[in-house]
């Protein structure tokens, strides 16, 4: 059921990372099982541009951006997702390159092609659990669409 009052609980955002990007069907493995934080970011290219009637002050104008999601958490070998993304770990190009979904508590779903980039990790403490940090950017204009109950 989508959330449409009330505070936002994080833990109800689902992301989903395809694991066969080259294969003929998608194969979307959820990002959550030793993950426990993101910070959505829009990576925004920004205009400042000062004009006669401003007075000597600037406008600004969005001019371009791009939906990035920074992840962060502990190494869990064994789960599908971050198995994945750690066997990237040393690529480059397209081999970095997949599928992103993020399903919103408010039922709105954005789906897009994307590069995982700043692959960090494990690493910390030696008591500590191995952490990690990935940050998701989405290429182009995701599709928006609505779940249905």
């Amino acid at each position: 059921m989508a959330q449409d009052k009330g505070f936002l609980i994080n833990s109800s955002h689902k992301f989903f990372l395809d694991i066969t990007p080259e294969g003929t069907e998608r194969t979307y493995e959820r990002l959550a099982v030793g993950f426990s934080s993101f910070e959505p970011s829009m990576n925004e290219e920004t205009d400042q541009t000062g004009y006669l009637n401003g007075g000597g002050l600037k406008s600004t104008t969005v001019m371009g951006g791009q939906v990035t999601l920074a992840f962060e958490g502990h190494r869990y070998y064994g789960d599908k997702a971050q198995d994945y993304i750690f066997s990237k770990y040393t690529k480059i190009g397209p081999e970095r390159e997949s599928n992103f979904k993020w399903e919103q508590p408010n039922g709105v779903i954005l789906e897009a092609p994307c590069t995982f980039a700043a692959v960090e990790g494990p690493g910390g403490d030696a008591g500590a659990k191995g952490e990690i940090s990935v940050e998701i950017h989405l290429n182009g204009e995701p599709t928006e669409t609505t779940a249905t109950p």
